[in-house]
């Protein structure tokens, strides 16, 4: 996984990036990481919380948050990366149950 956060963050550190704004729900799972490759001179923020917030609030107006937070019926997993990676690492997060991902092809984002 290192290898991965290196491709990825790696040019920004080369840019001279010296403050870092996480705006995605999934990025606190990878902020020891993220601040491992970027290293003590580079500045995080996680703007997420107001994501994740938003996320719930929707749910709660529309009725349809999970009250039962048993596991039970089907999920199908979508990435717009590649499904081998993503079920690979997904495992280390979700566990074994992760028995795959599929490739999404729509718009991210709508």
């Amino acid at each position: 996984m290192t290898a991965v956060a290196h491709e990825y963050l790696d040019p920004l550190v080369d840019a001279g990036v010296d403050t870092l704004i996480l705006g995605c729900t999934h990025y606190p799972l990878l902020t020891g990481m993220i601040s491992y490759v970027m290293g003590d001179g580079v500045t995080s923020g996680e703007q997420c919380r107001g994501v994740r917030q938003d996320v719930y609030r929707v749910l709660l107006e529309h009725g349809i948050e999970r009250t039962d937070l048993r596991v039970q019926g089907e999920y199908e997993f979508l990435t717009t990366g590649a499904p081998d990676e993503f079920t690979k690492i997904g495992r280390r997060f979700l566990g074994p149950e992760l028995q795959g991902a599929k490739q999404y092809v729509g718009r991210v984002g709508v």
